[in-house]
């Protein structure tokens, strides 16, 4: 009778473990969700005047994460660029962070300067002096220290071949004139990756303008 008994458990043992183990089979199995992949630095840049590392990318925050990175410290970008970059462009390396992109050389020719020449004009008499802009409107940041001054010679692009020159209307209807920022300021292009700037050269309605013909250029 105990040995019947001992019989019967066994089987019930035997049976809930099949059980068990055939539910599990049929249990979906869900895979580890990958890591993220790592955001690799595709330009790389040389600082050019000391800069802060900022927390964000919002120009009107001042907060940092270090003191500052010295002249000469090689910075990775966290990503590409467009052709006319922000104010503050990310990094990381050798820190995370944002940092202003004036304040970086990052030695690369835009393509789409490549297929475009330049051409000599001059700066009429002016009040005081002129900035060239990031982008053709008011509310883009001025290039640090890429300044005009009455006379001064400046070479604004064309696309090759068609004898006019490189120019874009703002919403207003002012009218910005392309600067090679190299032929304009004695080969320095002010960690600007497309090595170009915008100058404003006239309002809607009004015949003056900023650049003369380059009647002081020859």
């Amino acid at each position: 009778m105990v040995s019947r008994m001992d019989d019967r458990k066994l089987s019930v043992r035997v049976l809930v473990g099949m059980t068990i183990a055939m539910i599990g089979l049929e249990l979906p199995v869900f895979a580890v969700p990958p890591s993220s992949p790592l955001l690799m630095s595709q330009v790389a840049c040389k600082v050019i005047k000391t800069t802060p590392v900022y927390k964000t990318a919002n120009t009107g925050d001042s907060e940092s994460l270090m003191s500052s990175l010295p002249v000469g410290t090689l910075v990775g970008l966290a990503g590409t660029l467009p052709g006319v970059p922000p104010a503050r462009v990310q990094i990381d390396q050798p820190m995370s962070g944002f940092v202003d992109y004036a304040a970086l050389d990052c030695g690369r020719t835009s393509p789409s300067t490549q297929a475009k020449s330049s051409v000599c004009r001059t700066v009429k008499n002016t009040p005081g002096s002129v900035s060239v802009f990031r982008a053709p409107n008011w509310q883009s940041k001025p290039i640090d220290r890429a300044v005009l001054a009455a006379g001064q010679r400046v070479y604004v692009t064309q696309p090759k071949g068609s004898g006019s020159i490189t120019s874009q209307r703002d919403a207003k209807g002012g009218v910005w004139v392309e600067v090679d920022l190299e032929k304009t300021f004695n080969g320095k292009n002010f960690g600007i990756l497309s090595r170009v700037g915008w100058l404003f050269n006239s309002s809607p309605g009004d015949p003056n303008t900023t650049l003369g013909n380059g009647g002081g250029c020859s």
